[in-house]
């Protein structure tokens, strides 16, 4: 995909307008052709080669969706908030406690922010969501 636009005219646009620039980057094609080549990519996976007529309900969020919700554009370095109750033993872990199927990865849950923890997540929560679904497949 293209590299994201962050460049120094959206600082001289109005808060509101530099946002709606920001978001024209996560059109319908861009996000169809990202979802396309994730389920690509995993479908090379033994157990995965099916994956998208296994798919029931999804929901695609992009960063402009969180540009919306939160009211940021190009990403905040921290996760949405970062005082005490976000230090690493306290951030959600990456299995949630009420639904057996949801993951959690990124640089609000454990193990953290900064772009190696969040890698080490992704491995981890990938690495767990293959197993959830092999365990599914086999019963």
């Amino acid at each position: 995909c293209p590299t994201l636009a962050r460049n120094a005219d959206l600082a001289l646009l109005p808060r509101d307008e530099a946002i709606e620039v920001y978001k024209q980057q996560f059109g319908k094609d861009m996000v169809d052709d990202v979802r396309d080549a994730v389920l690509r990519r995993l479908s090379v996976l033994e157990g995965l080669e099916n994956l998208s007529d296994l798919i029931l309900d999804e929901v695609l969020d992009t960063p402009a969706t969180y540009a919306d919700y939160y009211n940021v554009g190009a990403g905040v370095p921290f996760g949405l908030s970062h005082g005490l109750g976000q230090l690493s033993l306290t951030r959600p872990a990456a299995e949630c406690k009420t639904r057996n199927n949801v993951l959690f990865v990124g640089a609000s849950s454990r193990p953290g922010n900064g772009v190696p923890l969040v890698l080490i997540g992704s491995k981890q929560v990938a690495k767990k969501a293959v197993e959830k679904l092999k365990s599914m497949m086999i019963t």
